[in-house]
């Protein structure tokens, strides 16, 4: 089953997908077809949509049942533990960033973007990796109450400074919440209210030390696009500047190993095919260190010198 949903496209394009699909409403269509049949329409809505805005939804067999793919939208398709969610930066951060954040453009071009990087480093030798993977960097990771950015809030921070490859430094923090944390995140993190009151600081404290820490460091993350957006939107609330630095996308570096293979993009996944000892997920400092390891493995497979 699948859903096609068209904004100001033109009209031909509209009549070729009712050669397949029911127009349900205007520019909503839906209908089951092949996957063969799904790939071949969705590249004629790319092809043909010109200015105009697509998102395809479709069943799938992986941990949510569906999966979707949007086109010339500010919307961004996020890989948030295994689970695809979609993430909408701010305005003012859109076009800064799609120029500067590795693995963190407009979904319409990534794949684009990312079969051109690895051609040109398959093609020129002399490439200076450094750039791409540097030796100088934080690692940074959040822990939130939640994945909506609206709502739920950041409850714990982490960060590495890495210098020439060695940790240098450890930035920790636990925040105060001002809604108490869900059974189900105290579960998955092992954060408590009870912890958070007690060892807690102010948010805006917390968001003021993190930007003295960083720097202007490139940041490195495991699905970072996730933790830079929840830290902007929170930044803006607390009349905060946000976050412009570079930044270097692990699950990227993973794809490039795989060869763009779908496979599962969870940190504790990525760490068994790098052999890196998992000892505690989702706790922010814990998650650096992990980071750290299967960024040194990867890195040192891309540079190959394994």
């Amino acid at each position: 089953m699948i859903v096609v949903t068209l904004t100001d496209c033109p009209i031909s394009l509209r009549g070729d997908l009712a050669k397949w699909l029911v127009e349900i409403n205007i520019g909503v269509f839906v209908g089951k077809v092949s996957a063969r049949v799904r790939d071949n329409l969705w590249k004629r809505i790319t092809d043909n949509v010109k200015n105009g805005r697509a998102t395809m939804v479709f069943s799938t067999n992986n941990e949510q049942h569906m999966d979707f793919r949007v086109h010339n939208s500010d919307w961004i398709p996020i890989d948030f533990d295994g689970l695809k969610l979609v993430m909408r930066p701010s305005f003012s951060r859109t076009k800064a960033l799609s120029d500067k954040r590795i693995g963190f453009s407009k979904a319409s071009t990534y794949r684009m973007v990312q079969k051109k990087k690895n051609a040109l480093l398959q093609k020129d030798e002399s490439i200076n990796v450094e750039n791409q993977y540097p030796s100088d960097y934080v690692i940074l990771d959040i822990e939130t109450s939640g994945l909506n950015v609206s709502m739920d809030e950041i409850i714990e921070i982490g960060a590495l400074r890495i210098k020439q490859n060695e940790i240098d430094s450890v930035f920790h923090t636990l925040i105060k919440p001002k809604i108490s944390v869900p059974v189900s995140i105290i579960q998955l993190t092992g954060i408590t209210n009870e912890m958070l009151e007690k060892d807690g600081v102010l948010i805006e404290t917390a968001l003021r030390e993190l930007i003295e820490f960083m720097g202007n460091s490139t940041i490195l993350g495991h699905n970072v696009g996730f933790d830079i957006n929840f830290l902007n939107a929170t930044m803006k609330k607390e009349c905060v500047s946000e976050i412009n630095n570079t930044c270097v996308e692990t699950m990227d570096m993973y794809s490039r190993l795989r060869n763009g293979k779908k496979v599962s993009r969870k940190l504790k996944d990525i760490a068994k095919y790098c052999h890196v000892e998992v000892l505690k997920s989702h706790r922010a400092v814990s998650d650096c260190h992990t980071v750290k390891s299967i960024y040194d493995v990867m890195r040192n497979k891309l540079e190959g010198r394994e």
